[in-house]
């Protein structure tokens, strides 16, 4: 992970939470409908593994986690609402692997 890819994720709104000690990143954003989104990976192969995560990110899962707490503690209260943010959360990632794709190929940036 480098300070471009950094610069790349805080330009999209992620925060990126990174301790020098660990050999992972977390990077976290609200969706669309208010959930603070938090995923993690490794450092090493930073793009290579945000594109995976994207890949692998599950919208009829996610939907899964919270359709038991609709309507309380801040969760939507439809299931029309879950399955749009978690469209929306698979879009965030899409766009995220894809932005620090390019810029890693503009800068030669090892991923």
């Amino acid at each position: 992970m480098t300070e471009q890819h950094i610069a790349v994720c805080e330009a999209l709104d992620w925060r990126v939470h990174d301790d020098p000690e660990e050999d992972y990143v977390e990077l976290e954003k609200y969706s669309p409908a208010g959930e603070d989104f938090i995923f993690g990976v490794q450092k090493g192969n930073f793009v290579k593994n945000v594109r995976e995560y994207a890949d692998d990110f599950d919208a009829d899962e996610h939907v899964e986690l919270w359709i038991e707490g609709r309507g309380k503690n801040g969760v939507p209260a439809t299931a029309r609402e879950l399955v749009e943010d978690a469209e929306a959360i698979r879009d965030m990632l899409n766009e995220l692997a894809v932005a620090l794709a390019v810029a890693s190929e503009k800068e030669g940036a090892p991923s």
